[in-house]
C-alpha cells in the first residue's frame, strides 16, 4: 500500500561533485556492492561517469585495468566492455548515466 509520511527534512546536504554527476533530465543511482561482489564484463548504450563514494573496485576496461577508491572517477563510453570486483570493505559509488556524446551533439 503506497503511503506518504509528512516529514519536517526540508534540507539535505549532497557533495556538489555527486550533484554535478545529475544529467539535464535524468538520474544518479548510488550503488553499494558488498567485498567480492562482481559486475562480470558487459557493456551499455549510454555513457557513464561513476564517482566512487567509498571503498576500492578492481575495475577492468577494454583498454586496462586499475584499482580506483573514494574521490575517483571514472568516465566510460557507451559501448565500453568493462566489469568490476568490490574489494576488501565493499564500495559505494555514484553512476550517471547520458546518451552517448557522440549523439548528443545532434
Amino acid at each position: 500500500m503506497t503511503r506518504i509520511v509528512t516529514g519536517q527534512k526540508t534540507e539535505f546536504a549532497l557533495d556538489p561533485a555527486i550533484l554535478n554527476l545529475l544529467p539535464e533530465q535524468g538520474s544518479i543511482e548510488l550503488q553499494h556492492d558488498a567485498a567480492g561482489k562482481v559486475h562480470s564484463f558487459h557493456t551499455h548504450p549510454v555513457d557513464e561517469i561513476l564517482m566512487i563514494i567509498s571503498g576500492r573496485l578492481n575495475f577492468t576496461w577494454d583498454g586496462g585495468q586499475r584499482i580506483v577508491s573514494a574521490g575517483d572517477t571514472i568516465f566510460l563510453p557507451a559501448g565500453t566492455v568493462h566489469q568490476s570486483e568490490a574489494l576488501e570493505g565493499g564500495a559505494v559509488y555514484a553512476i550517471a548515466t547520458q546518451p552517448p556524446a557522440n549523439l548528443a551533439r545532434n
